[in-house]
C-alpha cells in the first residue's frame, strides 16, 4: 500500500512540474557565450554605460566607478557618504550615462537628494561636479544620453508617467511629455519615440509634438523596447519578447514572439545580435539576421553571473551588470 502511495505522489509531482513548464521555452545553454572578465564592484551594479574606451558603473549604495576597457583596470571609484573624497553624498546611484566627446558624466541618485548629478570628467580620477538636475527625477527607469550638435549633451529618461528630454550645456534645458500610465524603457528614431507602457503595451509617439500615434496591446507587461530598422523588439516580462513591424506607426503588426525561461527586463542590440537582460535568467543572446525569426545562440543564467539588472552589447561583447559585479562576455 505504501509503495502505491509513493508512486501516486510521484506522478502528482511530475504532472505539476510538467504543467508549470512552457513547451516553447528554450533549454538554458551557454552556446557561444563565455565569460572573459569580471569587473569587481563594491555595490550592486545597477546600471552601466559602455564606450569604446571606458566602462561606467552605477554601484547603488556604493556610489559609482570608472574602468579602463583596454586594461580592465579601475580608473576611479567614488563612494557614497565619504565627503572628503567626493563632492556629493550619494545614497543610491541607480543610473549612469556619459558623453565622452564633451567630457560629461551624468549620475542619478535615487534617494537622498533624488537628483541627476552632471560631472565634468576631463579628469576621470577626480570628476568635478556641475549644476545638479532636478524635476521629474524620482524613480527614473531608463536614462540615456547623446552628444548635442550645438555642444553639450542631450538627455532622455522615463519616470512614472513622464518622458523627459532636453539639452545640458552647463545648465539643463528641460522638456517633457506626460502620459496617463507608468512608462518603462524606450527608444527613438528620427521621427518617433517608442515607449514601453507596462500593462498597456507600448506607445509610438510623434517626436516633435508628443502626440500618441498608436498604443499596441501586448500579451504581457511591456518593460523595454528597441527599434531595429522598421521593427520594434519589445520585452514582455513574463512572456519573453515580441517583434512588431512598425513601418506603419499607426498600426504595428506582430510578426514573432519568443518565450524564455525567465522574465525579461531589458533589451539591447548590435548588428545581427540581440541581448536580453533577465534577473534570474542572466543574459540571453539571439541572432536577429532574420529579425522575423530570432534564433537563440546562448544563455548564461544567474548561477553563472549573478542576478542580472542589465545587458549591453558593445563591439561584439556583452556587458552584464549584476549583483556580483559586471561581466564582460565573449561571443565565440
Amino acid at each position: 500500500m505504501k509503495e502505491i502511495q509513493k508512486i501516486f505522489y510521484f506522478i502528482l509531482v511530475l504532472l505539476f512540474i510538467i504543467s508549470c513548464a512552457k513547451p516553447s521555452e528554450p533549454d538554458p545553454i551557454e552556446g557561444i557565450l563565455s565569460i572573459e572578465h569580471k569587473f569587481e564592484t563594491s555595490g550592486y551594479a545597477r546600471d552601466i554605460h559602455v564606450s569604446d574606451s571606458n566602462l561606467y558603473i552605477a554601484e547603488d549604495q556604493a556610489g559609482y566607478s570608472i574602468f579602463d576597457l583596454d586594461s580592465n583596470e579601475l580608473i576611479s571609484r567614488h563612494m557614497s557618504f565619504i565627503l572628503e573624497n567626493n563632492p556629493v553624498l550619494f545614497e543610491n546611484v541607480r543610473a549612469i550615462t556619459a558623453v565622452e566627446d564633451e567630457n560629461l558624466l551624468f549620475v542619478y541618485d535615487l534617494y537622498g537628494t533624488n537628483a541627476i548629478y552632471p560631472f565634468d570628467m576631463t579628469d576621470k580620477v577626480n570628476p568635478s561636479i556641475l549644476v545638479p538636475i532636478i524635476g521629474h527625477t524620482s524613480n527614473i527607469v531608463q536614462f540615456n544620453s547623446d552628444i548635442n550638435s550645438l555642444g553639450g549633451a542631450d538627455l532622455y529618461w522615463t519616470n512614472g508617467s513622464v518622458y523627459s528630454f532636453g539639452r545640458f550645456d552647463e545648465f539643463w534645458e528641460p522638456n517633457n511629455y506626460i502620459f496617463q500610465n507608468s512608462l518603462g524603457g524606450f527608444d527613438k528614431d528620427n521621427d518617433n519615440i517608442y515607449l514601453a507602457a507596462e500593462q498597456l503595451g507600448f506607445h509610438i509617439i510623434d517626436k516633435g509634438s508628443g502626440e500618441v500615434l498608436s498604443t499596441t496591446d501586448t500579451e504581457a507587461e511591456a518593460l523595454d523596447v528597441k527599434i531595429v530598422d522598421n521593427y520594434a523588439i519589445v520585452a514582455l516580462r513574463q512572456s519573453g519578447f515580441a517583434v512588431y513591424d512598425v513601418s506603419d506607426s499607426s498600426v504595428p503588426v506582430l510578426v514573432s514572439q519568443k518565450e524564455t525561461n525567465e522574465y525579461i527586463y531589458t533589451i539591447d542590440f548590435e548588428e545581427d545580435y540581440l541581448v536580453l537582460g533577465s534577473h534570474n535568467g542572466g543574459v540571453y543572446l539571439y541572432d536577429i539576421s532574420d529579425i522575423t525569426d530570432p534564433a537563440l545562440l546562448g544563455n548564461l543564467n544567474s548561477d553563472k553571473i549573478g542576478y542580472t539588472y542589465e545587458a549591453v552589447l558593445h563591439n561584439s561583447k556583452i556587458y552584464a551588470s549584476t549583483r556580483q559585479g559586471v561581466y564582460k562576455i565573449g561571443i565565440n
